[in-house]
């Protein structure tokens, strides 16, 4: 014979409520997942309840024991139907008014649901307090009240997921709603039946349930991946790592920073295809990226033919300067390689300098953007600008933090007034040491040891 202990419905219940507890926990600022959330957790201490005043019970359940069972149950349908009206939230905009108004008048259902079984445990609590014998929970004249009702929240509901999934939802709300509509009458049919289904039906219900949520979660993940391809590899690591907290933190620190910008571009593009335009940038970009993650600098901002380089940020290296040198002298070798071969009308000029700089995310037009502020950044930017083709200033402060290892001659320039900067600028331009060892005009040999690069240190 096959029996029901108690232990059964304590043990769905825990996993249901435990699962609940979980997403909550994991993903408690998204008002879906709270919703969700609430509906499992109820269905899992409704369960408890269960098990201590099942249907075999001799004695039948109290009076506040029962309020609180019918309470559960539509705290559970309405907060699982609020779940699929937060999804379709993310809807598009000409059918969401349509399935909003659905839901709401399936929740509204529920909450009449809840109100008449109420009046029907006032009426008649003994009957109200004890279960049907047999496969079935109720009686029929309790079905013939209850049933229509919600019946029809749950046909409301059902028109509204079944629109949001014919108006080409976001794939990953998708499979949610999908998982949804497959355990929802899985986990709605506790409230009907008795006995040994009770447990059996929701055990199914949640395994749906459950792998349209890895599905989700996969996704997710998936999109995730792609995104990465969207900032520098380093904020990506970091992000992996250490997780957005550290990322979103602001600080202020020494830092070198790198500026490269194209010469003679806006007359190119204005003589050719935007095409053609396009695929010089991606060119070039090629090249900065690879010549920066050499040397452990990340790209910050990618500006038309210009791009703007972070050494020290947002992974803090100590020898900055260093590597911001070597990276520009690279910089400029690989790219005019590259633009001698793709566009010799065009040139390239680089500008750095190091300094105080403010760098962390900041929370802009609803998306969040990594910053560095601070006059490094606004003087390297001015001296790219006065940089010529083929040329690479620096401020001395950059020269002055270098260590002495490879060869490296720094010509000194007459101090520049520089728009921004209320004082004249001392500025030096940078270049390897040439084939035959001359040198420029007050200029004098600097070493720089090879460093590992960021990637493996």
């Amino acid at each position: 014979m096959l029996m029901l202990p108690e232990t059964a419905l304590f043990v769905v219940g825990l996993m249901t409520a435990g699962t609940g507890l979980i997403f909550l926990w994991n993903d408690w600022h998204n008002a879906a997942s709270r919703s969700l959330s609430a509906c499992l957790v109820a269905i899992g201490l409704r369960l408890f309840l269960s098990g201590s005043d099942g249907p075999e019970a001799a004695v039948p359940a109290g009076w506040g024991v029962m309020m609180l069972n019918l309470s559960l149950e539509s705290l559970a349908i309405w907060s699982g139907i609020e779940w699929g009206r937060r999804i379709g939230d993310a809807g598009p905009e000409k059918s969401r008014f349509r399935t909003q108004r659905l839901f709401r008048a399936s929740q509204v259902l529920v909450l009449v649901y809840w109100v008449l079984n109420l009046g029907y445990l006032l009426i008649d609590p003994r009957q109200a307090t004890s279960d049907a014998l047999g496969v079935f929970r109720v009686r029929g004249f309790e079905f013939a009240i209850f049933a229509p009702i919600l019946t029809a929240s749950i046909v409301l509901a059902g028109i509204a997921i079944a629109t949001l999934r014919a108006s080409h939802i976001d794939p990953a709300e998708a499979v949610r709603l999908r998982a949804l509509s497959i355990a929802g009458p899985f986990l709605l049919a506790a409230l009907v039946f008795g006995g040994a289904v009770i447990p059996i039906t929701l055990t199914i219900g949640l395994l749906f349930f459950l792998a349209g949520s890895v599905r989700y979660l996969l996704i997710q993940t998936e999109r995730g991946r792609s995104m990465r391809e969207f900032v520098s590899p380093e904020v990506a690591q970091l992000l992996q790592s250490d997780g957005s907290v550290q990322a979103l933190r602001r600080e202020r620190r020494v830092l070198s920073v790198v500026m490269c910008d194209l010469r003679g571009f806006t007359s190119y593009a204005r003589e050719r295809d935007s095409d053609q335009v396009v695929t010089l940038l991606e060119r070039f970009y090629a090249v900065v990226g690879q010549v920066a993650a050499n040397h452990g600098g990340t790209i910050k901002d990618h500006a038309g033919d210009g791009v703007l380089i972070l050494v020290g940020a947002p992974v803090p290296l100590p020898d900055h300067a260093d590597r911001a040198v070597r990276l520009a002298l690279e910089l400029m070798q690989q790219g005019l390689a590259m633009i001698e071969e793709a566009a010799p009308q065009l040139g390239l000029g680089i500008g750095l300098a190091t300094g105080k700089t403010t760098v962390g995310a900041i929370r802009a037009a609803r998306r969040l953007e990594y910053v560095a502020v601070g006059n490094a950044v606004n003087l390297a930017a001015r001296l790219c600008d006065r940089a010529e083709s083929g040329e690479i200033l620096s401020d001395t402060r950059t020269v002055d933090a270098l260590s002495d290892t490879l060869e490296l001659v720094t010509e000194g320039r007459k101090p520049e007034k520089l728009k921004g900067f209320p004082e004249p600028i001392a500025v030096c331009a940078l270049r390897t040491v040439d084939s035959d060892g001359s040198r420029g005009r007050r200029s004098r040999r600097r070493k720089l040891r090879p460093r590992k690069t960021a990637r493996t240190q």
